[in-house]
């Protein structure tokens, strides 16, 4: 797993705090779990992490379309991740997720069922699994170790994404939202759905600049590479190129 074998980082006690103080924020509690347990490379092993917990991990098909749940029997808790699931990174995220249930105390109690896909971070709404999913990402992705493997790299966008998705084992569109919220330069990641824009994501400096400026819902532009690809129906999976910025966003500029 990962790509070129495991690398170590160091923790600074000084940064185990977010900038809110929050203490039971989903950066702390995943930095603070990563310390606890001293794991230090990466890419993060999220069923290691709950075997050292004492929490069982099972495969096996499930119902309905879930994706796994966390489940508790006297003082014992295991995860059940759904066995139909391919991508390896999908199941460790499924993991991550249940195991952030389990670090927020008021879940503990709870048997909770999770329909989670590979972009459900983006989309849901309930605040327990908005912070579930916040807590699967700091701790597959550490901040501090992210942003200094994506500051390695010379070059900007997917080529890096790719790289670094492989590095962490996480999915595509988890990786390049981390990279576009963190990213040094101006640039944007945008989900698009039946060709309209669905979700995105951006960097402080794509928000600075009064030429970039995202709408949600928005249809895709005609000359846009993924506008292109839904007319295909998607036969050809990867389109790259350059077009001009007002085919995205509401922009004068090219």
């Amino acid at each position: 797993m990962g790509n070129g074998g495991s690398e170590m980082y160091s923790f600074s006690q000084n940064t185990l705090r977010e900038d809110t103080g929050q203490w039971m924020s989903p950066y702390w509690c995943a930095k603070r779990l990563l310390q606890e347990l001293n794991i230090i490379e990466v890419p993060i092993q999220p069923r290691e992490i709950a075997r050292q917990l004492g929490i069982w991990v099972w495969e096996r098909e499930i119902e309905g379309g879930y994706d796994g749940y966390l489940m508790r029997v006297g003082n014992t808790f295991g995860i059940m991740v759904n066995r139909a699931i391919k991508s390896e990174a999908r199941k460790n995220f499924t993991i991550a997720h249940e195991l952030g249930h389990y670090e927020f105390d008021r879940h503990k109690k709870l048997q909770r069922v999770c329909l989670i896909k590979e972009s459900d971070s983006l989309y849901e709404n309930k605040q327990e699994e908005q912070q579930a999913n916040q807590f699967a990402v700091e701790l597959l992705m550490p901040r501090e170790m992210f942003i200094a493997d994506m500051n390695k790299r010379e070059e900007v966008g997917l080529f890096a994404i790719d790289s670094l998705a492989k590095k962490y084992c996480t999915s595509l569109t988890s990786t390049a939202i981390r990279y576009a919220r963190f990213s040094p330069h101006t640039c944007a990641v945008v989900i698009s759905e039946e060709g309209r824009i669905k979700y995105f994501a951006y960097s402080k400096a794509f928000s600075a600049d009064e030429n970039c400026y995202l709408i949600k819902d928005m249809p895709l532009h005609t000359g846009s590479y993924a506008r292109r690809l839904f007319d295909n129906n998607l036969v050809d999976e990867e389109f790259y190129g350059e077009v001009p910025i007002s085919y995205w966003c509401k922009s004068n500029s090219d």
